[in-house]
């Protein structure tokens, strides 16, 4: 059976996805009583982040709000996060590029606030955190993407590789689950990732990490047989996390400019 499932479902794949998009995953810990200073930074930084989008400096931007989930004490108790920030880039060139904080700031608030208020804005963002857990994905693929609004729910599910056949199955069994799920308007977004540079202070056994979109539509869909033996066999090539469920609360995109 094993057999036939593995000839069924992979024979040759070859990733030769023409995606080549970069997201920097920034996992925040804010200090105590400081969840109102942090959001405070977040949306001085919106318009920045809205003009370097326009500017063709990065894809996207999101801020969202942990709302539950994500807890790995399992793994190691890091503490949880309470805001996980999405840069996307085109490329690792345009990640690498990076953008004028200063320039497009003044660019921005020009008339609004005086340079000196700008700067030390710019100076003192960090200050409400605590910690910043820092992830570099690399895509390997994500369903045609729609707008993303402010007050949607986003999945971030961690996982670690248990063989060399994890990307297959989420290639081959689970992404067109999720294609099927989109176009019966039950789900929104599937984007599968893979860590390839982190932190010191990051978790280190982690390898993908996969951002799921639902929709308020209940799926109607059924999986037969063979397909679920494929999606045991899929489990079994992976560890999953906790879930982070979050809630977009700030973004800047093609969408949102």
């Amino acid at each position: 059976m094993k057999k036939i499932l593995f000839t069924l479902f992979f024979g040759l794949f070859i990733f030769a996805s023409a995606c080549s998009q970069v997201i920097v995953m920034d996992i925040v810990q804010v200090k105590e009583g400081m969840n109102a200073q942090y959001e405070a930074v977040e949306k001085f930084v919106e318009p920045i982040k809205r003009e370097a989008v326009k500017m063709g400096k990065q894809l996207g931007w999101y801020i969202m709000k942990r709302k539950s989930g994500g807890d790995l004490s399992e793994v190691e108790n890091k503490g949880i996060g309470d805001y996980i920030i999405l840069n996307i880039y085109q490329d690792e060139a345009q990640m690498k590029a990076g953008m004028d904080w200063d320039a497009i700031s003044k660019k921005v608030y020009k008339g609004k606030m005086s340079s000196r208020s700008i700067e030390k804005k710019l100076e003192t963002g960090g200050a409400p955190r605590k910690d910043t857990r820092s992830y570099t994905l690399k895509n390997i693929h994500y369903t045609k993407p729609g707008q993303a609004n402010r007050g949607e729910t986003v999945y971030i599910f961690p996982a670690e590789a248990l063989n060399d056949e994890y990307e297959k199955f989420e290639m081959d069994v689970f992404r067109p689950m999720w294609e099927k799920r989109i176009l019966e308007g039950s789900h929104k977004y599937w984007g599968f990732n893979k860590i390839i540079k982190r932190s010191d202070n990051a978790y280190q056994n982690l390898t993908h990490i996969i951002f799921n979109m639902p929709t308020a539509l209940k799926s109607n869909l059924k999986t037969d047989f063979v397909t679920q033996k494929a999606m045991d066999m899929g489990y079994n090539s992976r560890k999953g996390f906790d879930n982070a469920v979050c809630e977009i609360i700030f973004l800047a995109d093609a969408f949102n400019n």
